[in-house]
């Protein structure tokens, strides 16, 4: 197991940066076979291409073991239609073919689906139709395969798009009643899945199983005394398989919700919680289905966690502990609480991870107050930037467990800090095993972004993040143990001579990719003395991480 020393290249560089380059490069690949510590990452292959100051940025879809799909518009037009563009990669990021292709200009990109070998790019009209949507089929060799124009008769406000079977699930909201559509693409046909036209009711999760049927959760979001949250699950034609009403406490309001997908045979719902109305959370929940059952929705609270508090002084952890203690004791909700955005579930043989941030705000919320943006850009298979949500416009949408690509983020003067990355592990029935966490300094965004990610590999946590100064940081821990390691490296170059100058703080992220890698982007000015014609060059690039 090794991991690049980028220090210990970077101080060789600098001492021999008048030899030629051909020296270098043989320097180069020595020193990279030969250094090794006791880390279990590195970086393996990377991905560059210039960036002009008029250039878009890239929305990254992962294709799994197939790759990754590059997207974005270029400022190219053939009459009234604007030229998009996407980069296939392979799983070493060689580039593989680019595709141009031709929508309205006034057309905007809200979604994007991954499904079986095939890519889906789902656009809205601008401002004459906004029920109108466009959606584009490619297969993963880069070959269009068909378009759709899909004209909903309601006024129709999407929030989450999907594809199950044959049919694109299409959901959001009527007014302030949610709705699911089913499209057919073979005869064009939609239909209106019934039993969704409840008032008082938000759409906060939408899912495709692996069995071709699909998750929904409603949860009641009226003052009434006895709430519940709704679980539903349908086949890829609208016919209900299964249902199971769970009443919510009356002092807890249910937050965000996401639902495994069958890749176990149970079902689980996980999400967080908090006090009645409030934008910040208490906790988090799980919930194992069982229509046959009496079965209730289990609270945690953020200070009996064994690790969420282990970023604060002991002191200061001790004494929300001991409060929070006391409000339980007392029939109260615990006073603690914090912004958190939990992102996604993980099955496993043992049972289900979800994966959350917490983070901190501030500056004006001018974002908040506009009922068609989506200040999260977040959705199953892409972004929403037009997201409706009648019931939280300030708060949580329903988009909870994938990340919108890059380039789909709404901007606005919120300041957004992320300070921990959490994950928590819970068993077949929902029973809370662990939970570990990773600290995450100086990550600021201007909007509710994720930052971290993880993969579980040989009964380790191995949690990734880049830093605002471009620094991979890993922390490897074992779940059930005290041992930890924390690695510390630099996003590694493409040629020995090239120095790295800045990044912008702002853009790139890490993901967890397929199996054991995760891929790390972003945007940085680099310099080159060797290179007389570009000396200076933007770049946006992709590196892959391996965790051996």
């Amino acid at each position: 197991m090794s991991v690049i020393m980028n220090i210990t290249l970077q101080s060789l560089f600098c001492r021999i940066r008048k030899t030629q380059k051909i020296y270098l490069a043989i320097l180069f690949c020595i020193v990279f076979t030969t250094i090794e510590s006791d880390g279990q990452v590195i970086q393996t292959n990377r991905f560059e291409r210039k960036q002009k100051g008029s250039d878009d940025y890239y929305t990254i879809i992962s294709l799994k073991d197939e790759g990754l799909c590059l997207l974005r518009h270029k400022d190219k037009y053939n009459g009234n239609k604007r030229v998009w563009e996407f980069v296939l990669l392979d799983t070493a990021l060689a580039e593989k073919k680019t595709v141009e292709f031709e929508i309205e200009n006034r057309n905007n990109l809200v979604g994007y689906e991954y499904v079986s070998g095939f890519i889906y790019f789902l656009f809205r009209a601008g401002d004459t139709n906004k029920n109108m949507l466009f959606l584009v089929e490619f297969n993963v060799d880069g070959v269009e395969i068909s378009r759709h124009e899909i004209k909903p008769e309601l006024d129709f406000r999407l929030t989450h798009f999907i594809k199950v079977g044959s049919k694109m699930v299409l959901g959001g909201y009527v007014s302030k009643d949610p709705v699911i559509l089913l499209y057919e693409m073979n005869t064009n046909l939609i239909k209106v899945v019934p039993g969704f036209f409840q008032k008082e009711n938000e759409l906060v999760d939408l899912r495709g199983n692996v069995n071709n049927t699909f998750n929904t959760v409603l949860i009641d979001r009226s003052t009434k005394a006895e709430k519940k949250l709704i679980f539903r699950t349908f086949d890829e034609e609208g016919e209900m398989l299964l249902e199971d009403v769970v009443p919510i406490d009356d002092r807890k309001s249910l937050q965000t919700s996401i639902t495994s997908s069958l890749e176990r045979e149970e079902l689980m719902v996980l999400g967080s919680w908090g006090d009645r109305q409030s934008k910040q959370s208490v906790g988090f929940f799980s919930l194992m289905v069982d229509p046959f059952g009496d079965q209730k929705i289990n609270y945690f609270d953020f200070a009996s966690l064994n690790h969420y508090l282990d970023f604060m002084k002991p002191t200061r952890a001790r004494r929300i502990q001991e409060a929070s203690e006391r409000d339980i004791k007392a029939g109260r909700n615990p006073d603690f609480a914090n912004y958190v955005m939990p992102y996604k579930v993980e099955e496993h043989k043992e049972g289900f991870f979800m994966l959350a941030e917490v983070y901190e705000q501030s500056g004006a919320t001018n974002q908040f107050n506009n009922p068609y943006t989506n200040p999260y850009g977040m959705g199953y298979g892409g972004f929403y930037p037009y997201y409706y949500n009648p019931y939280y416009p300030g708060f949580y949408p329903s988009r909870m467990y994938n990340p919108y690509g890059y380039g789909g983020n709404v901007r606005n003067a919120e300041q957004i800090k992320t300070t921990q990355s959490v994950l928590l592990a819970f068993d077949s029935k929902g029973k809370l095993l662990w939970d570990q966490g990773m600290k995450v300094d100086e990550t600021t965004r201007q909007s509710i972004t994720q930052i971290s990610d993880f993969v579980y590999w040989k009964g380790e946590i191995v949690f990734v993040y880049k830093n605002k100064d471009a620094d991979i940081k890993v922390k490897i821990i074992e779940p059930l143990g005290d041992s930890s390691e924390d690695i510390s490296e630099k996003v590694r170059m493409r040629n020995p001579a090239d120095e790295f100058r800045s990044e912008r703080e702002q853009e790139g992220g890490v993901r967890s990719w397929y199996k054991n890698s995760f891929y790390v982007w972003g945007y940085q000015t680099i310099r080159n003395i060797n290179d007389r014609e570009d000396r200076v060059r933007d770049v946006f690039y992709i590196n892959k991480v391996v965790v051996n």
